[in-house]
């Protein structure tokens, strides 16, 4: 932008506002011992993380912030991404953890095409977990945890690559996302792990009423793909 123009009136202060952010962010991860590269994108920043993410392996976003997310990004961050760069996101709550991350890991499982994704996505994850439960709130005919065959078939998959896991199916309930956070929380669970269900049209994400529930309300980190 020209200096002393309209158009860099406008991005001047979003720019050094970034900056600031991108600089104490380097200041708390070198804190904790990580290595980072600094990049400063000038994008939007689902646009960003989408485009950027396609060549990473995972990509961490928080959970909406209302008291400091702009209002044209509540609820569309870490959605928007897990659509558009084909990549699993790990969404980190607001809400502070009492301990680490993955040792207990909870998923919500119905035989989709989208669970399978995150459950492959999670595989790494799963095989280091000391506890690692896949729920089902059945009937789903046979792509749910309540046909013995299906139980059989993901118990295999799951033991070829190491993972240990209890297989539970659950009564139908009405809200299916408020149901797997209450067990989550309930059983001290500490990674939740979903498939991502919605659709695009005309720009615009409509999730699942389970999807959209579990990111708006968890409190423990949530690991999704699509």
């Amino acid at each position: 932008a020209v200096p002393g123009s309209l158009e860099a009136s406008y991005f001047e202060p979003l720019h050094a506002s970034a900056a600031r952010a991108l600089e104490g962010f380097g200041l708390l991860a070198a804190e904790a011992g990580v290595s980072f590269e600094k990049r400063l994108v000038c994008d939007l920043a689902s646009e960003a993380l989408a485009r950027m993410g396609r060549f990473a392996d995972l990509v961490v976003a928080g959970q909406d912030d209302p008291d400091e997310a702009l209002k044209d990004t509540i609820g569309r961050i870490p959605e928007y991404v897990a659509f558009t760069c084909a990549r699993p996101v790990l969404v980190t709550p607001n809400a502070p953890l009492a301990h680490g991350m993955g040792r207990h890991v909870l998923m919500g499982w119905n035989g989709s095409q989208e669970a399978s994704s995150a459950l492959l996505a999670a595989l790494p994850m799963m095989r280091r977990a000391v506890r690692v439960t896949l729920v089902s709130f059945g009937p789903h005919g046979d792509t749910g945890l309540d046909e013995l065959q299906h139980q059989a078939d993901l118990s295999a998959f799951l033991a070829r690559h190491d993972v240990q896991a209890e297989l539970l199916v659950l009564a139908h309930p009405v809200d299916g996302g408020r149901a797997l956070l209450e067990l989550a929380q309930r059983e001290a669970y500490d990674l939740l792990v979903i498939g991502c269900y919605g659709h695009s049209q005309f720009r615009e994400l409509f999730l699942g009423g389970v999807t959209r529930k579990v990111l708006q309300n968890a409190t423990v980190p949530v690991l999704m793909a699509r």
